[in-house]
This record gives C-alpha cells, sequence and structure tokens, in this order.
C-alpha cells in the first residue's frame, strides 16, 4: 500500500510510525494508574471517553478514636456534681486535740458508813468469833486521779446564706486509774501476819448491819490481809448538729449569733475492786470481787449564743449553750464470791430515764494563717446536773448469821450526782473558699 503513495506522503509515514510506537507503550503503562491519580485530584475528573472507572456512592468509614473509652468520672454540669461542687465550696473543716480532765472520785470512802470511828481503828473479824484482827484502813478513791485525758473533735461547717450549719463529733479513749496495797504482810513480826499495825495495817470494807451503820468497834468488815486493788475506767463521746444565725453586724468587729440545735453525749464508767484475805499465809487465799458499770446516754435540744470579735487575721468567739436532755442511763453492780469461793455471782441491773441538763462554755481564738488555712485553740468547761456513777452505787449491807457471824449482802442503790469536764484544744481549720475572717467558735 505504501508504494501506491506519494513520495511525500511516504516520508510522513515513516518519520510518524516510531512516534505511534511510543504512545501506545505510554497508554499501556498509565491506564492501571489512572483510577488513583482521579481519586486523589480534588473533585476527581471525568472519565476519559471510552475509559470507565468503577465509582462508588458511599463515603469512606470514618474511625473514631474515642469509640469505646470511659465517661469522665466527675462531670461539673451534672445535677448531682454540681450540687457537690456547691456544697464543697460553702464547707470548712476543722480537726482539734483534746486535752481534758474528768471530776474524779476525790476522797470517796469505799465501803458503809460506820460510828464512833477512832484513828487508828482496830478491827475485829466476826467471821472468826470476833478476834482482833488489828488497825484497819478503810480505802478512800483519793489516790486516783481521771487527769490528762485525750481526745479529738471534728467539726463541719456549711455556709447557708442566712444561716451556718455545724455537725461536731468528737470523742475521748479510754482512762485507766488504779490504786493497789500489795504485800500488806510485809514486814510484819512472824506469827502475827494476819495482824494490821499502824504501819502496815489491813484493809477493810465495813458493812451495814441489816441496812443501819453500826458502831465502829462492833461492825462487820470484810478483811484484806493479803492485798487489795480498785481501778476506774471511764470513756465519753458525743455529737451535735448545731443552726446558727448570720451575724447581726458582719465582717470585722463585734458579732453576735444564736445558735440552736440536738445534741447526744455518752460517758461510760467501770468500777472494780478484789481482796484477798489468808488469815496470814494459813488459809487458802479468800478472794473478794465487787464491781459497778454505769453508762449514762444524755440526748436532747440545745440553744445557746455565740459572741465574737473579728479582724481580716484572726477571731475571738465565746459560745456558751445549754442542752436540756434527757439521761437514758443503766447501772449495774456484781459481787461474788465474797468469803467462800462457791458464792454464787449476784448482778443487779436498773434503767431509767432522768431529766439532766447540760451546759457547756466554750472560747476560741482563731488565726489565720493562709486564706484558707487557720490554727485554732481554745478552752471547754462541760457540766451535767446528774449523773450516775458506778462506786457510788454499791450498798455495802450484811445480815446476821448463826454464831454472830453475818452474811455479806452486796446490793445496788442507784444515785446521782453533778459531773464536770474541762480541758484545752488544739488544732487547725481548713475552708474551700477565702474571706476577709473565717468561720469560728468553739465545738
Amino acid at each position: 500500500m505504501e508504494s501506491n503513495l506519494p513520495d511525500n506522503v511516504k516520508g510522513l509515514v515513516r518519520m510518524c510510525r516510531p512516534n505511534l510506537l511510543r504512545l501506545l507503550v505510554f497508554i499501556a503503562f498509565t491506564l492501571p494508574t489512572l483510577p488513583v491519580a482521579v481519586g486523589q485530584m480534588p473533585g476527581g475528573c471525568p472519565p476519559m471517553p471510552g475509559i470507565h472507572i468503577p465509582q462508588s456512592g458511599y463515603q469512606a468509614p470514618i474511625i473514631d478514636y474515642y469509640q469505646g473509652q470511659h465517661p469522665d468520672v466527675w462531670q461539673g454540669d451534672q445535677p448531682i456534681e454540681r450540687f457537690l461542687t456547691d456544697l464543697a465550696i460553702r464547707s470548712w473543716a476543722r480537726v482539734e486535740y483534746l486535752h481534758y480532765e474528768f471530776e474524779g472520785p476525790k476522797s470517796f470512802q469505799l465501803g458503809a458508813p460506820v460510828l464512833n470511828a477512832a484513828d487508828p481503828l482496830t478491827v475485829a473479824d466476826n467471821l472468826n468469833g470476833g478476834l482482833s484482827t488489828g488497825v484497819g484502813v478503810i480505802p478512800t478513791l483519793g489516790p486516783m486521779s481521771l487527769k490528762d485525758i485525750s481526745g479529738v473533735r471534728g467539726t463541719w461547717g456549711l455556709d447557708l446564706h442566712n444561716a451556718d450549719l455545724e455537725v461536731q463529733v468528737f470523742g475521748f479513749g479510754d482512762n485507766d486509774s488504779t490504786f493497789r496495797m500489795t504485800n500488806l504482810q510485809g514486814f510484819r513480826l512472824t506469827g502475827t501476819e494476819a495482824t494490821g499495825t499502824v504501819a502496815r495495817p489491813n484493809v477493810v470494807l465495813p458493812l451495814l448491819s441489816s441496812g443501819a451503820p453500826a458502831d465502829a468497834a462492833s461492825a462487820n468488815y470484810l478483811i484484806f490481809d493479803e492485798s487489795y486493788s480498785a481501778r476506774l475506767r471511764t470513756s465519753m463521746w458525743g455529737a451535735e448538729a448545731t443552726m446558727l444565725t448570720k451575724a447581726y453586724m458582719p465582717g470585722e468587729g463585734p458579732a453576735w449569733q444564736w445558735l440552736g440545735g440536738f445534741r447526744y453525749l455518752q460517758h461510760n464508767e467501770t468500777f472494780s475492786q478484789t481482796g484477798v484475805y489468808n488469815n496470814g499465809g494459813t488459809a487458802a487465799d479468800r478472794i473478794t470481787q465487787i464491781a459497778g458499770t454505769t453508762v449514762n446516754n444524755l440526748y436532747g435540744p440545745e440553744i445557746g449564743a455565740r459572741a465574737s470579735l473579728n479582724h481580716r487575721w484572726f477571731t475571738l468567739s465565746a459560745t456558751p449553750r445549754v442542752a436540756f436532755a434527757l439521761n437514758d442511763y443503766t447501772a449495774t453492780t456484781t459481787s461474788g464470791p465474797l468469803i467462800d469461793p462457791a458464792d454464787p455471782v449476784n448482778r443487779v441491773s436498773q434503767t431509767e430515764i432522768d431529766f439532766t441538763p447540760i451546759v457547756q462554755l466554750g472560747l476560741s481564738a482563731q488565726f489565720k494563717i493562709t486564706p484558707n488555712f487557720s490554727i485554732f485553740g481554745g478552752y471547754d468547761f462541760l457540766w451535767m446536773y446528774r449523773l450516775t456513777r458506778p462506786y457510788q452505787n454499791i450498798v455495802y449491807d450484811s445480815e446476821p448469821d448463826l454464831g454472830g457471824a453475818f452474811v455479806p449482802n452486796i446490793r445496788q442503790g442507784v444515785t446521782h450526782e453533778p459531773f464536770n469536764a474541762k480541758g484545752l484544744n488544739l488544732g487547725f481549720v481548713f475552708q474551700y473558699w477565702s474571706k476577709a475572717w473565717s468561720p469560728s467558735g468553739s465545738a
């Protein structure tokens, strides 16, 4: 066919033949990569005529890297979290160390009263035919002390716009006071170990005779010539919730607030005594045990006031208040064995409710260290009108027996007496919000 073409056309065909071959090779290598290039171009490109590229109407999946993760624990926009946040912002907390002294038994004499008691007191043993046992001493609880009692008190306060709420809890650990007289027979002459002397007297507990006091020379006694010990344990804790009005003159300067609330207080005591008699070491030990416990539960409404002097760096305050409380108490007395190891253990318990006002005065000083932190110190005096205590509830009685002997009759007679506790407190106050002066006062 080429031979029939003119000479100038034949030359053009020979020149274009190699270019056509290069074009076909270029197209062959470009077609496989064309769909990828089109997909990467912005908006894509329309397909070339004669070339069909597969298309899809679906969007490529979006990977959510947060899918499956836990939500935030605290979300401030939720109702509960918002309430708790506002509660914390308006709160303050105080923690105090308490160092108190409780009213002790003083010189309370154990046993029954006797008539015409001489000094020294010469005692006859009516359980042994009325033979003299020499000098005897009636124990008192004077050596016992209820001082240096440690405790802790925590107070949480809340600003309620038109009032202040204070919730308080306090407690003292068990305080233990013991009185002992051991080796009573030491340094006595041989053969007279059972006979008390002025230097080494026996310990004796006088008894009533059928409920009536007897003459010291003829009274019945529980006699201990080997050893004697008495132990008193006491503890106290309580809680109260108080609402205080807003200060009449807020800010710096003097302020006055009324208060009202409810308080609960529990005072517990255990008293026990143990005496040993063995007739100068010639007989088996005769162990006598007498004990008592009291639980005073006091609760009732409370009213009072708080006067304070406020400054941006310190606050001085006095908080008197009185609770019109009921004392729901339980008193228990236990005795036995008394003169025979086979004697049964007698236990008498009584539960009653009595009216017992509680008066407390607190003096305090609070010094601000930072806008949110203060140190706190003060003095408290607490007084309760009627409290029952175990060593006062024991009635030391006896009944006549054959041959001039007697049978001990240790029973219970509940009595009441005033009680006070006083001491120092020292601690710190932490508040969440900053003010020119912070809430304070005796707790």
